[in-house]
């Protein structure tokens, strides 16, 4: 359900942003696969109950790479592969793969970065229990203009406060 959720976040803050229909679609499909890349990942490391070594993390570091690899040539939807290749980049520019910053992101990433760490914290993980929504919004407050867009984030932000969640 993580990628249903990343998408249906995103898509709610696209519809914020007013962006067309056309545009939206893209950007759900975007956000749907943007963790294809994870198939790549041993079971081992996505399911791990403890803090993952040095080594595990770079491996699965790799997934966006991988997704983005999967994903490149598909033309039916214009540049799929952005959510799964960027969307562990940082606004600061201390992301992965590629280190881009700023603007440099493509929109469409920066907002499936905001949704997917929603996502993650308010989530019961293999290696710890969902969040407090006061640790949530606090940890995307800290994360504004170093880990997500100032802007998105703030949006995001808006949205809680007005009552958005995933989980009843």
């Amino acid at each position: 359900g993580h990628s249903d959720r990343v998408a249906l976040c995103s898509v709610e803050i696209a519809k914020r942003l007013v962006w067309d229909e056309e545009r939206i679609k893209g950007l759900n499909y975007m956000a749907l696969m943007h963790d294809i890349g994870k198939i790549g990942v041993p079971d081992e490391i996505l399911n791990k109950p403890m803090p993952l070594k040095d080594e595990e993390y770079a491996i699965l570091k790799q997934h966006s790479t991988v997704g983005g690899d999967i994903l490149k040539n598909i033309r039916a939807i214009h540049h799929l592969y952005y959510g799964a290749l960027y969307h562990h980049e940082r606004y600061d520019g201390k992301g992965y793969p590629t280190g881009l910053a700023g603007e440099e992101i493509p929109v469409e990433a920066r907002i499936i970065a905001v949704a997917d760490s929603y996502d993650a914290m308010t989530s019961n993980r293999a290696y710890r229990d969902r969040l407090p929504d006061a640790v949530v919004f606090e940890e995307l407050q800290k994360g504004r203009g170093t880990q997500f867009d100032p802007q998105l984030v703030e949006l995001f932000l808006e949205m809680l406060k007005e009552g958005f969640s995933l989980n009843p």
